[in-house]
C-alpha cells in the first residue's frame, strides 16, 4: 500500500466521479495506461462494515436496484473502501450491453423485483481505503492497491489494462465490436467532478449523449412520438439545436416515452435559436438525455443519419456538450 496516504476519516456520503474527455483518433503512449470503454452505468462502491452502497454519477443512491451486489461487500479485504466502475450486463456473445442494462433498469422502475440480466461490477479505480483517500496518489498506485484489495468473483472483478500500444488495443475492440477504449495517464491524480485530459475516451463510432428539447408530431403512420429535438450544450451552456432524430418504437415503449416528455411541456423553447419545422412542436424542458448514432455533422452543426437508441437516465443534460460530440465541424469550434 501507498505510505503517503490522507488521514483515515468517514466516507463521505457521495464522491463526484472523475470524467474523461474526448480523444479523436487513438494513440500509443509509454506514458498511459489503455482500458476497455464499459457500456454500463458508472457506480462508486461504498464499502463500510461489511455493507455496499452504490451511487451513480448522478450522485444517486442506487443500491436497491441491484441486490445482488450487496454481496460484494464480501470480495473487498478492507473496510472504508471507495471503488470506481461500471456496472455491466454481457449479452450472448459476453460483450457489455447497455440495452440490457436499460431493459432491466425499467423493469425496476415498474415495481418489479428484478435480478436479471445478471450485473457486474468492473472496478477501475480505488479511491479511499481504510477510510484514507488514495485520490491524490498516482494512478498506477492506486490500480496496484485495487488489485491487492479486490479479489476477484462471478459478481465482480478489477478491470485489466495494457501499457503502451493503444493503437492496437483500439483496432482490437473494433474487431469485437466494443465501444471504444478509455486511456489514462499513469501519473494522473484522481481529479472529483472534473473532466480531465489525464482520461481520454476514444469511441468506434460516432455515437453521442443529446438532450431532447422537444418532440415532434407528423409521422405518415400515427405514431405517438414523431421525432425528438436534440441538443448539446455549448461553453457557455446554451443549448444549441443540432437536429431532430425519428423515434421507431414498440408501442408500449412509445407510450412510456411519451408519458415522460409530456410531464415535461413547457411553453417556451429551451433553444436560444428554435427551429422552425414544419411539424406541430411541444417545447419541454431539458431534463431527458438519449443516446443517438449518426454518421456525421453538416457544415452549419446538424446530424446526418440519426439512429435513435435508447434514454440515458444516468448522465446529466449539462455533460451533453458540443465539445464532446465526435465530428463537430471544426470551423465552428471557435463559436462553441
Amino acid at each position: 500500500m501507498p505510505s503517503r496516504l490522507a488521514p483515515a476519516q468517514s466516507l463521505p456520503a457521495t464522491i463526484k466521479p472523475m470524467l474523461a474527455r474526448l480523444a479523436r483518433l487513438p494513440f500509443d503512449s509509454a506514458d498511459h495506461i489503455f482500458e476497455l470503454k464499459w457500456d454500463g452505468i458508472r457506480a462508486l462502491a461504498f464499502v463500510d462494515g461489511g455493507r455496499i452502497r452504490l451511487q451513480n454519477r448522478n450522485l444517486d443512491d442506487i443500491t436497491d436496484r441491484f441486490p445482488e451486489l450487496k454481496k460484494l461487500a464480501s470480495s473487498v479485504e478492507a473496510d472504508r473502501v471507495v471503488l470506481d466502475g461500471e456496472l455491466v450486463c454481457f449479452d450472448d456473445d459476453g460483450r457489455p450491453s447497455l440495452e440490457r442494462m436499460q431493459r432491466r433498469i425499467r423493469r425496476h422502475e415498474q415495481g418489479r423485483a428484478v435480478r436479471t440480466p445478471a450485473v457486474h461490477f468492473i472496478a477501475f479505480d480505488l479511491l479511499m481505503v481504510s477510510g484514507r483517500s488514495m485520490m491524490s496518489e498516482p494512478l498506477v498506485q492506486r490500480k496496484n492497491a485495487l488489485h491487492e484489495v479486490l479479489q476477484p468473483t462471478a459478481l465482480a472483478q478489477a478491470c485489466e489494462f495494457i501499457e503502451s500500444d493503444g493503437k492496437d488495443f483500439f483496432q482490437a475492440t473494433c474487431d469485437l465490436g466494443l465501444e471504444g477504449i478509455v486511456a489514462k495517464e499513469k501519473a494522473g491524480r484522481y481529479l472529483p467532478g472534473r473532466r480531465s485530459t489525464s482520461w481520454l475516451k476514444v469511441k468506434r463510432v460516432r455515437e453521442s449523449e443529446f438532450v431532447i428539447g422537444g418532440y415532434a408530431f407528423g409521422g405518415e403512420h400515427g405514431e405517438l412520438v414523431g421525432s425528438l429535438l436534440l441538443g448539446l450544450y455549448d461553453e457557455r451552456q446554451r443549448l444549441a439545436f443540432v437536429g431532430q432524430v425519428d423515434v421507431d418504437l414498440p408501442r408500449a415503449e412509445a407510450k412510456e416515452l411519451l408519458a415522460g416528455l409530456q410531464s415535461l411541456h413547457d411553453a417556451d423553447s429551451p433553444f436560444p435559436h428554435p427551429p422552425h419545422l414544419l411539424k406541430f412542436i411541444h417545447w419541454c424542458r431539458p431534463e431527458l438525455v438519449c443516446r443517438v448514432e449518426y454518421g456525421e455533422f453538416t457544415p452549419d452543426g446538424k446530424l446526418r443519419y440519426p439512429v435513435y437508441l435508447m434514454l440515458r437516465d444516468d448522465k446529466p443534460p449539462i455533460d451533453c456538450r458540443i465539445v464532446d460530440a465526435h465530428g463537430w465541424p471544426s470551423e465552428l469550434r471557435h463559436i462553441a
